[in-house]
């Protein structure tokens, strides 16, 4: 059958006030309005919304808390309720349960799955047996480790679903029954003429004609099909499994040997939405490919947290977040072309995935706490910051070779600033051997005493007339200078220009203690004639 239009209700802003950071339950129950509005929607006949009879918020909430608070096995729903860091990881993962629940059952209102495959519009009373080419009856756990969880096929029950769809011709609800041999077929259901047709076999696609054994259709919000996955149910929280010493929460159901339960039971929409949030636990969360190969392998929860950490956007085309998880749930396998066919109505499960994130639960405007946030390192700053000081370059100056010399610290502010004689011509006419003592350009040793610094480093750096020093020299280069401190030693004066030869002019640096990497040493000099 073709589904009726589908197009989004207004999004409406919700009644409730802001969520508490961290609470995955109180951000679900803040967007009461908007899922109600937009989520728990279903379609009539002429394919105009409704508010859904089967799929309500209130049942929502009272099976989620229950599934994410525990229910007796060792997984869970994950909603990381009160984790800072986690519970917008939860969030999504229900965006995408609701997102599947949408098309499998809230949109038609069922509890159960509708007779939806056709041939040239005949649909096959023995799509009860499987649709789209499957054996619900012969789906059994794997062999080896949970066969035994497989409810057994009894070929004398006989089950009539509770609905059919809503469509003004819908084909009859899904039975079976016994019966099978050559002379025992079923027919087909005509969209023309709605009405049943049975003076000859028609079968399904996987060749069924009968509906013996085929009691295993699909039920509650996930459409939970397939004698594996209704006998989990039975071990997990039904009677299979209180009968064997397990604490369940229903140990008086015996979803085995009453299939229809989920749909006919007095707990009714709990059951409905309980079944569903224990078959994404078991069969989404705990899915899990291992490979030495980051490629090959696949887990949910590092999925979902790459999903989260990367913007929520999903960016990996065809093996998107989504839609593996989609093809889990629908085809046991997470990658594109693992089965032979893909998820039926994916686009619609994507869009639906979309609104919710963006519109419903609007995750990616929730501010993140410190603790998810991006950490950057943090910058300390020392007793006296000082901000990077521009060198300005000066004329260039020519080498001299000059002798020895010491100075005299208190003398060094009174040296002529006359320009230096040329090499091999000095003028000691014009010098005055009193005022400039020799300058010590070799190393001190460990009975020299260093020479103090006085002045204002800044001031120093900003009158410097020479050329930058190179790259590899520059104190920018080391580390940042506004978190360096001062320090109150000196080192020894030395004449060099950039290139290494001995200079004209003296330079006096000061000294930067930097954070992390090195000392630079910043000249202050004087022109000595």
């Amino acid at each position: 059958i073709t589904p009726a239009p589908y197009s989004y209700p207004p999004i409406r802003q919700p009644i409730s006030t802001a969520p508490t950071i961290g609470t995955a339950i109180g951000h679900i129950q803040s967007k009461r309005d908007l899922i109600e509005s937009n989520v728990l929607i279903s379609y009539d006949a002429s394919g105009i919304a409704y508010p859904s009879t089967q799929y309500t918020m209130n049942g929502l909430m009272q099976s989620l808390k229950v599934m994410a608070g525990g229910f007796g096995a060792d997984f869970k729903f994950m909603l990381w309720e009160g984790d800072a860091e986690k519970y917008i990881h939860g969030l999504v993962n229900l965006a995408a349960f609701l997102a599947n629940a949408m098309v499998e059952s809230i949109e038609y209102d069922s509890c159960d799955e509708l007779n939806w495959q056709n041939i040239n519009g005949k649909h096959a009373i023995s799509n009860s047996c499987g649709q789209e080419g499957r054996s619900y009856q012969d789906e059994n756990c794997p062999w080896g480790s949970t066969e035994f969880l497989s409810c057994d096929v009894d070929d004398n029950m006989q089950v009539t679903a509770v609905r059919s769809g809503n469509q003004l011709r819908a084909p009859p609800p899904l039975k079976c029954k016994a019966g099978s041999g050559e002379d025992v077929f079923t027919g087909y259901w005509d969209e023309i003429s709605g009405r049943v047709i049975t003076d000859a076999p028609f079968p399904n696609v996987a060749e069924r004609t009968d509906i013996e054994g085929c009691c295993w259709w699909g039920r509650g919000a996930l459409s939970t099909r397939g004698v594996c996955n209704i006998g989990k149910l039975n071990y997990y929280l039904g009677k299979r499994g209180a009968d064997l010493g397990r604490s369940t929460l229903y140990p008086q159901l015996d979803f085995c040997k009453y299939p229809e339960v989920t749909c006919t039971s007095a707990m009714g929409e709990q059951l409905r939405w309980t079944t569903a949030l224990f078959e994404w636990s078991e069969r989404v969360q705990r899915y899990e490919i291992l490979s030495s190969s980051t490629r090959d392998g696949w887990n949910f929860e590092n999925q979902l947290a790459r999903f989260v950490n990367g913007g929520m956007v999903d960016s990996h085309g065809r093996d998107s977040f989504f839609n593996s998880v989609s093809r889990i749930l629908s085809r046991g396998c997470h990658k594109s072309g693992c089965a032979e066919l893909e998820v039926r109505m994916l686009n619609k499960r994507r869009a639906n995935f979309e609104m919710i994130i963006d519109d419903v639960f609007s995750l990616k405007s929730i501010p993140r706490t410190p603790s998810n946030a991006t950490s950057k390192p943090t910058r300390r700053i020392t007793r006296q910051p000082t901000a990077k000081p521009a060198i300005v370059p000066a004329e260039p100056v020519q080498p001299i070779a000059m002798q020895p010399m010491t100075a005299n610290p208190v003398d060094v502010q009174q040296i002529d600033p006359r320009p230096l004689a040329q090499p091999n011509q000095p003028t000691s006419s014009d010098v005055n051997p009193g005022d400039i003592q020799q300058i010590n350009l070799s190393p001190p040793t460990q009975s020299e005493q260093p020479l103090p610094i006085s002045g204002n480093v800044g001031e120093a750096q900003q009158t410097d007339p020479r050329p930058a020093v190179p790259p590899e020299q520059s104190p920018s280069n080391m580390g940042d200078v506004g978190e360096a401190s001062f320090i109150d030693d000196a080192y020894n004066v030395e004449l060099i220009d950039i290139e290494g030869n001995f200079a004209n002019r003296i330079s006096v640096k000061q000294i930067f203690r930097l954070k992390r990497f090195s000392v630079a040493i910043v000249f202050y000099y004087h022109i000595i004639l």
